[in-house]
């Protein structure tokens, strides 16, 4: 890994760190995604589903079908599949997916994603935090930002049944999710 990557890391690293420190209790459990709340649509995802999801989204990413980086194309500011490249919705019908389910299913697996990552971000800070201990000053700013992380953890809603889905492999699907990596069948 080249030191420019590694210092971006560790730069986002802080940033996170810094927004998780001087989030307003009233923002708490609001990872800035695209919607206000979890968005409801329907039925659950199952592993299926998942798995079909991410084999098209690396494809629709790799391939980069209506632009969709630079237009941030997404669900949240639309009732249907209206306003979106017809394009977009061939393709998409194509592969087996209908726009509002397909965006839907991004914005649940990025909510997710954070979710779980936050979840092992405390734990790691808990383990940390007694190796530490808390009698220190480093030790007591670490117990701060856990109390932070939980009370942020407490205010979203979450189905175990998809979180499970998505902790058995977070690290992968975050990978296919930021287009770095495909799905192996």
């Amino acid at each position: 890994m080249s030191r420019r990557r590694k210092f971006l890391i560790l730069l986002l690293s802080f940033v996170g760190l810094a927004m998780i420190i001087t989030t307003p209790l009233t923002d708490l459990g609001s990872f800035g995604n695209a919607y206000d709340y979890m968005p409801e649509q329907g039925e659950l995802i199952d592993i299926k589903e998942l798995n079909s999801f991410l084999a098209v989204w690396a494809d629709f990413i790799r391939n980069d079908i209506a632009n969709y980086r630079s237009q941030q194309l997404s669900f949240s500011n639309r009732d249907s599949a209206d306003g979106f490249p017809p394009q977009l919705v061939r393709w998409l019908k194509r592969h087996g997916w209908g726009v509002e389910r397909f965006f839907y299913n991004e914005q649940k697996i990025r909510e997710l994603v954070n979710i779980a990552t936050l979840e092992k971000s405390i734990e790691a800070n808990r383990k940390l935090l007694k190796k530490m201990g808390q009698d220190t000053a480093a030790g007591a700013n670490l117990k701060n930002i856990i109390d932070g992380q939980e009370e942020q953890l407490k205010l979203v809603h979450f189905n175990k049944q998809e979180m499970e889905l998505i902790k058995a492999n977070l690290y992968q699907i975050n990978m296919i999710m930021d287009g770095k990596a495909i799905l192996k069948n």
